[in-house]
């Protein structure tokens, strides 16, 4: 018993010192789209993380829901895990599955022009480990313009 409650205070210190809050995504960039059929695109994108810590950062899993005015048009979901090496700031590679749920709501509005971040709102959520440890990064419906300013 007493070696358990060691072992969990032992992973909770390691969990902590991992200084989440130091850790930032400096930029974002699509380097390739791939339509996979109609409703299904692969995006792959290059994300600048500045890691500042000594473990390895790993995005192992990730589900974001994408709304318009309270529609739900699309789920990004991550597809290969995105690895972030220790005490970098460089570009990683990130492949997404977009799939669409709405094809002539997006198809209107990329007709009128009428994409940006502010026009959507996500909601999900992101699993990264780091070392052994893993977090669970719960993301409540908020505007996906707002969530991208938060993680500079």
């Amino acid at each position: 018993m007493r070696k358990n409650l060691f072992l969990c205070f032992l992973l909770f210190s390691v969990i902590s010192c991992t200084k989440y809050d130091d850790i930032s995504i400096v930029d974002v960039r699509v380097d390739n789209i791939s339509f996979q059929s109609t409703s299904q695109i692969l995006l792959t994108l290059g994300v600048k993380v500045d890691n500042p810590t000594k473990k390895t950062l790993v995005l192992r899993e990730g589900i974001l829901e994408v709304f318009r005015n309270e529609q739900n048009l699309a789920t990004m979901t991550v597809s290969d895990p995105a690895i972030v090496a220790p005490k970098s700031n460089e570009y990683n590679k990130l492949v997404v599955q977009v799939r669409a749920k709405d094809l002539m709501a997006l198809y209107s509005m990329s007709m009128s022009g009428n994409i940006s971040p502010e026009s959507f709102d996500v909601e999900g959520f992101l699993k990264i480990k780091a070392g052994t440890a893993s977090r669970k990064m719960k993301i409540d419906r908020m505007n996906l313009n707002d969530l991208l300013q938060s993680l500079k």
